[in-house]
């Protein structure tokens, strides 16, 4: 009888042992899995951002470009709406 408690005793032994073992590499999976993940995302997002950045950066420029055209053909009208922006834009500041 009592060698068959230490039989058992020594089988719950190494089943709590490799349980412990199992439950380790499990948590190991699982944490690669999450940083993998995380990785993932973070190149996804620094992709997305870069394709906003170039399709904001193209706008601009061809606002610019439509901007310089429009003040090398009308200097005057250009200045004139300058002038008057500027005098609302104070107008508004002294309210304050």
């Amino acid at each position: 009888m009592a060698n068959e408690m230490n039989v058992g005793s020594e089988t719950l032994q190494g089943s709590k042992e490799r349980i412990g073992r199992d439950m380790s590499g499990m948590v190991s999976q699982a944490s690669d899995l999450i940083k993998d993940y995380g990785n993932r995302s973070l190149s996804t997002a620094k992709e997305s951002l870069s394709q906003a950045q170039s399709v904001v950066t193209d706008t601009a420029k061809q606002y610019a470009d439509i901007t310089d055209e429009y003040v090398r053909a009308n200097p005057w009208k250009a200045l004139g709406i300058a002038a008057a922006a500027g005098v609302l834009v104070g107008i508004l500041l002294t309210r304050r």
